[in-house]
């Protein structure tokens, strides 16, 4: 197993490109970071998406970095905001 981050060149925008990237150097497995310093939610057709990608370029999902945005932050000390951004 070789894993990275899929933020290794930016967290936002189109993750594609870097899906690819990834897939090409070697990796098979990522740690999902794309949008994380924000309060984004993926819709249903982005996260199917995302795993067509996954599955074309035959990569293995380790683990989701929890949302550092404004109103969703994994480690906020408001109990609300911390289980939204998880």
């Amino acid at each position: 197993m070789l894993s990275i981050t899929t933020d290794y060149a930016t967290d936002h925008g189109d993750p594609e490109p870097y899906l690819r990237a990834i897939a090409e150097a070697g990796f098979t497995h990522i740690h999902w970071c794309h949008h994380w310093r924000a309060d984004f939610l993926y819709a249903d057709a982005e996260i199917e998406q995302i795993g067509r990608w996954l599955k074309q370029y035959g990569l293995i999902l380790n683990d989701v970095h929890g949302s550092e945005g404004i109103e969703k932050f994994w480690y906020s000390p408001k109990e609300y905001a911390r289980q939204a951004g998880v």
